[in-house]
């Protein structure tokens, strides 16, 4: 999130709705007090593009694969609970 001053903002607008079009959301000063927000329109893709913005989630570089919903998940030889166990003995 980003701050400007009142003077600042009004000098730079354009660049402030720049940073606006881009996800993030601008907090408007007047003598160093916040007194607005400049936000972008909500839309799904805008509060993904806003979250990945502030870096609270990564947007995929490709779509998933048709059948990723029906694929098999992997199995492993050993057992989740003797894993955990094992970890918690290192612990103590």
């Amino acid at each position: 999130m980003k701050t400007a001053p009142i003077t600042d903002l009004k000098n730079r607008l354009s660049h402030y709705l720049r940073l606006v079009a881009r996800g993030e959301i601008v907090t408007v000063l007047d003598r160093g007090i916040p007194v607005a927000q400049i936000t972008p329109i909500s839309s799904a893709e805008g509060e993904l593009g806003r979250l990945a913005a502030v870096g609270l989630v990564r947007l995929p570089l490709r779509p998933l694969p048709s059948d990723f919903l029906r694929r098999r998940l992997p199995t492993s030889k050993a057992s989740v609970s003797s894993a955990l166990d094992e970890e918690r003995d290192e612990r103590f």
